[in-house]
């Protein structure tokens, strides 16, 4: 099992949401919400027997199992145990983004329905929506209601997401707090096998796990496996590497299980110009579990569909 370690360490504090409301007036937190939403655009023996002979034989070898082998999947079965066993999650939330030296907060609402879709809606002061991203298992689509455009694309045609191994069950355990390994839409118990942990006494261990050029390293509590970050290397070292950090807090109940209402969330890559880093914070207010909404939405015939590179553009201007 392969062993990584990421290059990139973000510490992330609660956001105040007061501060981010007062450092704004009322019309530049609706308009730049609606802008920062483009930007909010992440894998276990059979036995055969000789047949019966009249001569004695030497016994055959018997195979030894490495104890720390099975400590560290037994560690790695704890903290997939913790997965929710909701379907649904909705909740209002306080969304808050720092990028290209603006600090944006808005209100809105998150939507999620497992293997079939993440949406968050923003709409300041919880009135009119002025964007929404919506990722499902083929595509992802943004809505830019400020300028009566959206971005409709699948995730090789988004570059970053792909990078990183961001697909949408990718995306997925990141947003529902779990282990993942890029290709697979579930992980069994074959799967397990090949993500590494540190055996020790500590009150933190990581998890670990590498698929091609991408590492990842999940922080968790050692009593319970929780998963407290999940962090995302792509080509370190390289001219194209890229992170993903997503850092989790405020715990609270979701069905029989614990979800975070609060995450962090920082995305980094050299092929960025300027090599910025953009940082977004989804603070969840109530958990429910309802599920009387639909998992698709559908833009108006006179929004017109841009490419993420037309979208930035105007992004920039403000």
């Amino acid at each position: 099992m392969g062993i990584c370690k990421l290059s990139l360490s973000t510490s992330f504090k609660s956001p105040s949401r007061g501060n981010f409301l007062g450092a704004l007036a009322p019309s530049l937190r609706g308009r730049a919400g609606g802008e920062a939403a483009v930007l909010f655009l992440f894998s276990l023996l059979f036995l055969t027997s000789c047949g019966t002979k009249k001569t004695i034989e030497s016994p055959s070898p018997v195979k030894t199992v490495d104890t720390s082998t099975l400590k560290k999947l037994d560690y790695v079965r704890k903290v997939y145990s913790n997965a929710t066993n909701s379907k649904n999650l909705v909740s209002k939330i306080d969304f808050t983004i720092d990028a290209m030296g603006k600090n944006i907060s808005v209100d809105g609402k998150i939507y999620m329905r497992k293997d079939e879709v993440i949406r968050v809606v923003l709409s300041p002061f919880g009135l009119m929506e002025v964007g929404r991203v919506e990722f499902t298992p083929d595509y992802v689509l943004v809505v830019d209601r400020m300028h009566k455009q959206y971005v409709k694309a699948t995730y090789n045609e988004l570059s970053f997401l792909k990078n990183n191994g961001l697909n949408f069950y990718s995306l997925q355990a990141l947003f529902w707090n779990e282990l993942f390994l890029p290709g697979n839409d579930k992980l069994t118990d074959k799967l397990l096998d090949k993500f590494d942990a540190e055996i020790s006494t500590n009150a933190q261990r990581k998890v670990t796990a590498k698929s091609g050029n991408l590492n990842f390293v999940w922080d968790t509590t050692s009593s319970n496996g929780r998963i407290n970050a999940a962090n995302v290397a792509y080509g370190t070292g390289t001219a194209n590497a890229s992170n993903a950090s997503w850092q989790y807090d405020s715990f609270s109940a979701l069905g029989s299980k614990q979800f975070p209402a609060y995450h962090a969330i920082s995305f980094a890559s050299k092929a960025v110009k300027s090599n910025s880093t953009m940082k977004v914070n989804i603070r969840m207010k109530k958990l429910t579990t309802d599920s009387n909404w639909e998992t698709r939405s559908t833009v108006s015939e006179k929004y017109t569909k841009v490419n993420a590179e037309e979208a930035l553009k105007k992004i920039l201007q403000f």
